[in-house]
């Protein structure tokens, strides 16, 4: 999903509904949505027109500090494709970095390089049905960037050289796309589309194209496309950075007035949706058991008034009681589905107005689980909401945007640049969270209820529902859904029982905690405080993030230390927030945090050395946040409904894992680079899903979630608050025995002469090949750890030229060092590729090759300086973001020694030279025999 401008600049759920008048003034694309809707747009932005139609939004921002976001869209996508050109707007958008004429093909990537732009994560495009967009995030917003970004922008806009050679060459690369992408999430998301928007252009004209166009598309082709789509009345430029907008605008005007466009653009017909079939079926392995009932109208084409944005607000009050009455069903004991939500979108992919509630739920279950969905929705819409309905969903909305308007400012700039992206496709005017805040709350003021359920059935409104049904096994066949679906619809349903008032029972943890020691890290610009019942806190401020907090806690031993008896239980962790506390069920605290306002939240989570605990919220919630965490980690619920969904989601869990190539793939890789144990893998076998059992949750957790705990609080508040939270919660009651137990050394496998070889349950073409080799612990020489960063990225840049760019083998190259830090074992570099079996000796002979030329010749200093300098901006700027505090500073308490990582990592890789780069790969790669992995398809 993506957010809109204006109410949904923020908010992350679709809205739309069919034009009710026919005097409704109607979307004007090509224009700013606040010039003919008369609404005053964000004053923060300039917007502005050429003559020759292309348009801009520019935006001073200082989030990074001296960061700029450049965007490029063009108002076309794969819809615009003719029969014969399937795939050629997503083939045209990789062309764009394939020269032109100032840049020579090669040439783009180096040249982002040398600014400290990573490939992938800071420069990158996507195509979709409605439109291809170009994205650049320059870490330093210098003249040379604005340059580089203009120049790349007008020469992807009319100066594409799209040479038979770089064609040829780059459809190896989108095939291997093709292969990546097709895997059980992405068939069922195509299933469910084709009938529901059955008579779109949307679901006859995916993106990826059809292989054999890919396989024949000719560069006339491309041109044919490109001259017709690509033009200055099509395209919008966004610059979001620490800029001065009026010298942008300037320079806007300067070099893109004179773009004048080549072809002519030809409409198309979008289509009207009309379901053919009431109800359809996907069997496969590999898919979530899931249902999705989908209602359809015909594209909202309404312009974004205020009646139009205070409709799709009430709206969205709707659906929010919605959504929480389908969590509060499936939070039951014996709840037949495992989750439900419902969202719409007035531009589905351009095409179409839906609405869709989508149900996760045992396949042999379904009927239930349908009956269920329905009730909740007819029961809704036919007995109308409550006043705590009402409350519950304001509630949440206000936090939301309350939380947005404060933190305007240090709002990272690439968010702001994607929403205009999206604020241009949805032809929508562009508030600012203040204005989207207060127009928000002066509808807040008035609602009623019976006006959110007259707005949400407008919603309900169109063709529909349809059912599409996706499961691995256990078919139902189209007549039994379609009789499923009669049944739910005919006849009365209950009225719906009221919930009691839920208390807060959590607010004593015993006597407030006496502190022992604290000690202040200046160059860290840290308190570390020790207390008398053994809990650490540690406490950064920052300003990274206005009226954000992140709260860590760890308990136990996490991976390393859990029961090998129980390690196969160690996936089923992340879920076990799901069973609530031993006297709040998920349902209930969810009821208190939105009746009270309260903007907190719990993930878990099983890391090497600990269980963690942790949450996001703001400085007047920290104390209520803290009593989340505590009273999930002392009271923790392992509820009968927690090994409910734990039944459902296992067998779709494992299916998903052992259908994808990727997961199969680097869950191997993990295992051996771990001394062949499933204990640190993120990706559980088969085996170890069937063998989970729903009493090996507590068996695992209980007693690590008992002891001391280490508090990790990073954001905007006063180190004096956090202590006193502490002091409440982890620091309270007698003191906890801390057990740390040893952890044992691992070491990477030596090569045993013929590669690990694994299956997965993936297509047949799809394959991944890799070679790695081992490095020191990271304690036992930091200093090679640095360097084998920056060796890997050479590597990297230049198998991505030879293997990638010149030969199209592979779209997914990658070349990884790691060291890891909280574990006792050996690091290791290797090469991971999607790529075809019978190109394995290839890649292998290729990968020799420049280790034979690394290890030999001097790395020239621009190659170095490419490499290196992508990875320094990289580490800066996550520098200045709350996330980044909250994942080091934990481990700080149990590893001192880290301490000394963290404040060198920059300078450490801005000291690697080329003769130290040249030397790890003599050392350590050429000559020397790797390990093999590879994975195939069964």
């Amino acid at each position: 999903m993506k957010f809109f401008s204006g109410i949904f600049l923020a908010f992350a759920l679709l809205l739309g509904v069919p034009a009710s008048a026919d005097n409704v003034p109607l979307k004007q694309p090509g224009h700013w949505a606040h010039e003919y809707t008369g609404r005053r747009a964000d004053p923060a932005i300039v917007f502005g027109t050429l003559p020759n139609g292309l348009r801009y939004a520019i935006k001073h921002h200082e989030t990074p500090s001296n960061g700029v976001a450049m965007r490029l869209r063009i108002g076309s996508g794969s819809m615009q494709e003719r029969d014969d050109e399937q795939g050629l707007a997503h083939f045209l958008e990789h062309m764009a970095f394939r020269g032109s004429a100032n840049i020579p093909d090669g040439d783009m990537t180096p040249m982002l390089e040398r600014q400290g732009l990573t490939p992938g994560a800071d420069s990158n495009a996507f195509t979709m049905q409605e439109q291809t967009v170009y994205t650049f995030t320059f870490p330093k917003a210098d003249a040379t960037a604005i340059d580089t970004g203009f120049t790349i922008f007008r020469e992807i806009g009319e100066r594409l050289t799209l040479t038979p050679a770089a064609v040829d060459a780059e459809r190896g690369v989108i095939l291997s796309e093709e292969r990546l992408r097709d895997e059980a999430d992405y068939r069922v998301f195509r299933a469910s589309l084709d009938n529901a928007l059955a008579g779109t252009r949307a679901v006859s004209r995916w993106p990826i194209g059809l292989i054999d166009t890919i396989r024949t598309a000719t560069p006339e082709q491309l041109r044919r496309y490109y001259q017709a789509n690509y033009r200055p009345d099509n395209a919008t430029i966004i610059v979001v950075g620490n800029i001065d907008p009026a010298r942008i605008e300037a320079e806007i005007k300067a070099r893109f007035g004179d773009w004048n466009a080549t072809g002519k653009k030809e409409d198309v017909a979008l289509g009207t949706p009309k379901p053919p079939h009431t109800a359809t079926e996907l069997i496969a392995s590999g898919v979530s058991d899931e249902m999705v009932l989908s209602w359809v109208r015909p594209l909202d084409r309404r312009a974004d008034t205020e009646a139009v944005e205070q409709e799709r607000l009430v709206q969205l009050i709707g659906l929010t009681i919605l959504n929480n009455r389908l969590a509060d069903r499936a939070d039951r004991p014996g709840s037949p589905f495992v989750t439900a939500r419902v969202a719409m979108a007035p531009s589905f992919l351009g095409s179409a107005s839906v609405t869709q509630i989508t149900i996760l739920a045992a396949a042999d279950r379904w009927r239930a689980a349908l009956d269920a969905t329905i009730e909740e929705q007819r029961q809704l819409l036919e007995q109308g909401a409550s006043p705590e309905d009402l409350t519950r969903a304001i509630t949440t909305m206000q936090i939301y945007l309350r939380g947005n308007a404060l933190a305007t400012a240090t709002r990272d700039g690439t968010e702001i640049a994607d929403a205009l992206v999206d604020a241009v496709n949805e032809d929508q005017v562009v508030n600012s969270p203040a204005q989207t805040l207060a127009f928000a709350e002066t509808v807040f003021e008035d609602i009623e209820p019976d006006d959110v359920i007259a707005a949400l059935r407008l919603a309900f409104a169109g063709t529909g529902p349809v059912l599409f049904r996706a499961a691995q096994s256990l078919p139902a066949t189209t007549e039994a859904l379609e009789a499923a679906l009669a049944h739910g619809y005919a006849g009365a349903v209950e009225t719906r029982e009221t919930d009691a008032e839920v208390e807060w029972p959590y607010l004593d943890f015993g006597r407030p905690g006496t502190i022992r020691s604290r000690t202040e890290d200046q160059e860290l610009g840290v308190t570390i405080v020790e207390f008398e019942n053994n809990a650490r806190l540690i406490v950064k401020r920052t300003a990274y993030e206005e009226n954000a907090i992140s709260v860590t806690v760890r308990l136990g031993n996490g991976r390393s230390g859990a029961d090998p008896a129980l390690v196969h239980a160690l996936w089923a962790t992340e879920f076990m927030t799901l069973g609530g506390t031993s006297r709040l069920r998920v349902s209930d605290i969810n009821r208190w945090m939105q009746r009270d306002g309260k903007d907190i939240g719990v993930v878990f989570m099983a890391s090497d050395r600990a269980f963690e605990l942790s949450g996001t919220t703001r400085p007047q919630d920290l104390t209520s946040q803290m009593q989340l965490l505590a009273a999930i980690a002392r009271d923790p619920g392992f509820r009968p409904e927690l090994g409910e969904k734990l039944a459902v989601i296992a067998p779709m869990y494992g299916a998903q894992i052992e259908a994808s190539p990727g997961s199969v793939y680097f869950r191997e890789v993990w295992r051996l680079a771990t001394g062949g144990s499933d204990r640190y893998t993120p990706w559980p076998s088969q085996a170890a899903i069937d063998a989970t059992r729903p009493a090996d949750l507590p068996s695992l957790l209980r007693a690590e979630l008992a002891g001391p705990a280490d508090v990790t609080i990073v954001g905007d508040l006063p180190v004096e608050a956090a202590i006193a939270a502490t002091r409440q919660t982890f620091a309270a009651g007698e003191p906890r025995r801390r057990q740390t137990l040893p952890v044992p050394r691992t070491s990477f496998p030596a090569d045993r002469g013929r590669p690990f070889v694994v299956t997965h349950g993936g297509r047949a073409d799809q394959a991944y090949y890799g070679e790695y080799w081992s490095l020191p612990d990271y304690f036992d020489d930091p200093p090679t750890s640095y360097v084998a960063v920056v060796a890997a990225a050479i590597l990297q840049a230049r198998l991505r030229e030879v293997v990638r760019d010149r030969l199209g083998l592979t779209y997914s190259l990658s070349v990884d060092a790691l060291s890891p830090r909280e574990v006792p074992t050996e690091g290791f570099i290797g090469l991971a590729v999607e790529i075809p079996p019978e190109n394995f000796g290839t890649l292998h002979d290729l990968l020799a090759e420049q280790l034979r030329d690394l290890s030999t010749r001097r790395i020239g200093d621009d190659e170095l300086e490419r490499s290196r300098r992508p990875l320094i901006e990289a580490n800066i700027k996550m520098m200045e973001s709350n996330g980044y505090w909250a994942a080091r500073l934990p481990a700080l308490l149990r590893e001192p020694r880290l301490r000394t990582a963290i404040l060198e990592e920059a300078s450490a890789t801005r000291s690697v030279t080329a003769e130290a780069v040249q030397a790890f790969f003599r050392q350590f790669m050429a000559g020397v025999r790797p390990v093999t992995i590879i994975a195939r398809s069964r």
